[in-house]
């Protein structure tokens, strides 16, 4: 069973875990003693997480093609396999598991399995599986609420005893039956922030200073590219205690990102949750002091920043092209007057409105608040 919790925010207990089992069910004894149930194994996660079943077994497949996620298989629509005994007491040998294979669904949405699923991806790692597209993947279902639960695997029935099918000829059967296989998935779990605002930014942009001030969230913070390796999430509370504007710093990108390279699925999945996007752009230091750069050169470095992160993004999904966005610029306590003045004016002859501040003086800061208020 996978459970949503509305207080668990990454899937990070499950790296690299492969397998989960649920209890076995027990024997049943003489005097017409059922056997004790298996006890179930239940999964937490966090709300947004989507499952993909990418293996399974047939009667997994039953199930799915059947009900879907809605219901349980009961016992009559399953097929149920009689053994005979040599003599009274005696147990049957273990029955095998049948074959557990991959699932692809095809273009006329019915199911088409091929062989050895489980073996092929079971070690594959999660991120490669996401993004390659000759992976079969089915989607199951994404949690969306504190407390939803999906059975991913239901267990097997209990086979009934030879005392089941004594009849007025048969008064010390030695027939009985083998208890139902259980479902078997191989499946990945993946989770898309669900945040109001995505600060976009290069590495050492800025981002998690500006969380940190503007949401009291505690990213961490250095001065050395990729910080944040996992999304950190804030809330911004309006000055009315109104509305609360959840903010995610998602890992820095980097160019390339679209095409993988460095965190850049990681991040560019996460941000596609997101209602809108604040660009925080920063020169680094040594451009700042650079005395044979002029103004305009250092302008020019911003704004290539920022064309470069759009790029990245739309390449990733050009669906990005469509949602509300900032832009800032941070560091302003190190610019000169004039330097300030010239980033104003290349954005507003691109038609932006560019937010400019710092995330150490807090300079600029309330203004920027209130732009995304106003925005969202």
């Amino acid at each position: 069973i996978i459970r949503g919790n509305k207080n668990i925010s990454t899937l990070k207990e499950y790296a690299g875990q492969v397998y989960y089992e649920a209890e076995q069910g027990q024997l049943g004894g003489d005097k017409n003693k059922y056997g004790k149930k298996g006890a179930s194994v239940v999964l937490e996660v966090p709300i947004g997480t989507k499952i993909y079943i990418i293996a399974e077994n047939e009667i997994a497949r039953k199930r799915r093609t059947k009900y879907g996620t809605d219901k349980l298989l009961k016992w009559e629509e399953i097929t149920h396999e009689k053994y005979y005994l040599d003599a009274e007491g005696q147990r049957p040998d273990p029955r095998k598991d049948t074959e557990v294979c991959s699932v692809e669904p095809s273009v006329d949405k019915r199911d088409t399995y091929l062989e050895d699923g489980f073996d092929t991806y079971s070690d594959a790692p999660a991120n490669d599986l996401l993004i390659d597209e000759t992976v079969p993947k089915h989607e199951l279902i994404t949690i969306l609420e504190d407390g939803q639960e999906v059975v991913v695997c239901q267990g097997g029935f209990g086979g009934r005893g030879n005392d089941r099918f004594k009849g007025p000829a048969e008064t010390t059967p030695l027939l009985a039956e083998y208890g139902t296989e259980g479902e078997k998935r191989l499946v990945l779990l993946e989770l898309k922030l669900l945040a109001d605002v995505g600060l976009v930014g290069f590495p050492n942009a800025g981002k998690s200073t500006l969380l940190s001030i503007v949401t009291k969230a505690r990213p961490k913070i250095a001065n050395y590219p990729f910080t944040t390796l996992e999304p950190h999430l804030g809330v911004l509370t309006t000055k009315d205690n109104a509305r609360e504007i959840v903010i995610a710093d998602i890992p820095g990108l980097i160019e390339g990102a679209s095409e993988g390279k460095g965190l850049g699925h990681d991040f560019l999945r996460h941000i596609e949750n997101t209602k809108a996007l604040l660009y925080v752009l920063s020169l680094d230091e040594s451009l700042i002091y650079d005395t044979s750069l002029t103004d305009e050169d250092k302008v020019e470095q911003l704004w290539q920043q920022y064309k470069s992160l759009e790029k990245e993004l739309f390449s990733h999904n050009p669906e990005m092209k469509e949602k509300k966005s900032l832009v800032s610029v941070n560091k302003i306590d190190l610019y000169s007057d004039e330097l300030k003045e010239a980033i104003t004016a290349r954005f507003d002859a691109e038609g932006l409105t560019v937010h400019l501040f710092s995330g150490v003086t807090g300079i600029g800061l309330p203004e920027l608040t209130d732009a995304l208020v106003h925005e969202l």
